[in-house]
């Protein structure tokens, strides 16, 4: 006897009202099983969740619990997923490899027959055509937003400025680093400098506290005509789309020393040789790892503290951690940066890792509260669906959820208080990731030196070493 899984989803009092209740679904399908003498698994249900996106806790435990059960039914195709990418994601993904055939009643959708796995032809041609045109609405969306003179570069905020309703607003506090970065370079500092110098004096951003790709961020700021005010997204240019940091003369005078500069020492003119000076520091005592040439012709990443050669940059008296060989370690890590582009699971794998690692860490006080809110959200969602299910009154849900939000309110309140909110990152974003792996990818094989440094410096936050031991702090992976 087939087991069968029964997927049940309603996202709208309409939806009760046309027959797709909840307790509607039910009756179908289990008459249906009824008559083809199958067994019912289980019931995945996801009351109130719109189907334009996976993201409900039904279709993620059925996904979970694939191998408990031969198929998948619903009412329904469009109870499963409205995306017909989602719905081939599925089907091709998920069900199909773990020899589980999907059945939809309505509109005889069967993988298990010949006709039903041809659909899944037809639907791979609906779902290509469906993503071209996310990827083209998008797109004239953003050129539409720009000519508003809108800003359009997603979670990713420039230093300097805060979005508010799709402005870009001056703050105040970044906005001090950015004139001082213009200052300082048109006194004769290069771009490593200035980050050096804002780190020491205390300055943070949004994004990190002028540490490893400090000079790369110094050297957007210098060169980006968006701090005039100017807004650009592909060929749309709007001037004045937002309050200017540095005036017109300012930003020339640096333009024409950076050229001039160039002339003079080319454009490796305060370029670093070497892949990862400014990301590698010592386990040991805490110091910079840079790279020192030695007779034989090989070249070293050296602790500072081991080699003694800048005294301001030495960390302790005596440090014996290893010195690598800079072959050896840029590959190391390129490799690492290879995998991460090229292996569409090894993502999920630093995820969960530094989940376990989170999760093996002793437990903080903000920790606690952290957990208090999350198990009052999963009771106003299990209130939800009591309430889609027929088996709890209006007055009494609103009531409960009502209680239940004031206690939320309260631990954030005392959250907040204990451990102000993160700054926002632009690894915030699943999509703006997504894309900025797919660049670097098509880029990494044919990247010269100073590409595939900027890649790592984005990508990677800081490495440590210690003795053979190599660990890698992924930006993306707060």
């Amino acid at each position: 006897m087939k087991r069968a899984a029964l997927y049940i989803r309603v996202s709208t009092l309409e939806q009760a009202q046309e027959g797709y209740s909840i307790g509607a679904q039910k009756e179908r399908l289990c008459a249906f099983c009824k008559a083809h003498d199958w067994s019912v698994a289980d019931f995945y249900i996801d009351g109130g969740y719109s189907g334009s996106n996976l993201d409900r806790p039904g279709i993620q435990k059925l996904i979970a619990e694939v191998n408990t059960f031969d198929l998948v039914l619903v009412m329904k195709l469009d109870r499963l997923s409205r995306s017909q990418r989602d719905t081939l994601h599925l089907i091709e993904d998920v069900f199909l490899p773990n020899n589980v055939d999907f059945i939809s009643m309505s509109e005889s959708f069967d993988t298990s027959t010949p006709f039903g796995r041809a659909m899944i032809g037809i639907l791979s041609v609906f779902a290509q055509l469906e993503r071209e045109q996310i990827k083209e609405r998008t797109y004239m969306g953003r050129v539409e937003r720009a000519k508003e003179g809108l800003y359009h570069g997603g979670s990713f905020y420039p230093i300097g400025y805060d979005c508010v309703d799709g402005k870009l607003k001056i703050n105040e506090y970044e906005a001090v680093q950015v004139r001082k970065i213009y200052e300082w370079y048109l006194d004769g500092m290069s771009p490593e400098k200035i980050a050096e110098r804002l780190r020491s004096e205390g300055y943070t951003n949004r994004y990190s506290s002028w540490t490893a790709s400090g000079r790369n961020r110094v050297l957007r700021i210098l060169q980006s005509d968006l701090y005039l005010g100017t807004s650009r997204f592909g060929d749309v240019v709007v001037e004045n789309a937002h309050e200017a940091i540095i005036d017109r003369e300012t930003f020339d005078k640096v333009n024409a020393l950076r050229l001039k500069r160039r002339e003079i020492f080319g454009d490796s003119a305060y370029q670093t040789k070497y892949l990862l000076v400014g990301l590698a520091f010592c386990a040991r005592c805490g110091a910079r790892y840079f790279v020192k040439h030695n007779y034989g012709g090989y070249k070293y990443y050296v602790c500072y503290s081991r080699a003694r050669t800048v005294k301001r940059m030495i960390r302790a008296d005596h440090c014996d951690n290893k010195n690598w060989r800079l072959d050896e370690l840029d590959s190391v890590i390129e490799r690492e940066v290879s995998r991460l582009l090229f292996d569409p699971d090894y993502y999920q794998i630093l995820v969960k890792a530094r989940a376990a690692e989170v999760k093996a860490a002793p437990k903080t006080d903000a920790d606690v509260i952290r957990d208090k809110i999350s198990d009052i959200a999963k009771q106003i969602d299990r209130m939800m669906d009591l309430y889609q299910e027929e088996r709890i009154p209006i007055e009494v849900l609103s009531a409960r959820i009502d209680k239940l939000h004031r206690e939320k309110t309260a631990l954030e309140e005392q959250l907040s208080a204990i451990e102000p909110p993160k700054p926002k990152s632009d690894f915030n974003d699943d999509e703006a990731l997504e894309k900025l792996l797919n660049d670097f990818a098509a880029s990494w094989d044919s990247a010269g030196l100073d590409e595939r440094r900027h890649i790592v410096s984005t990508l990677i936050r800081r490495i440590t070493l210690d003795g053979e031991q190599v660990k890698i702090e992924w930006a993306f992976l707060d």
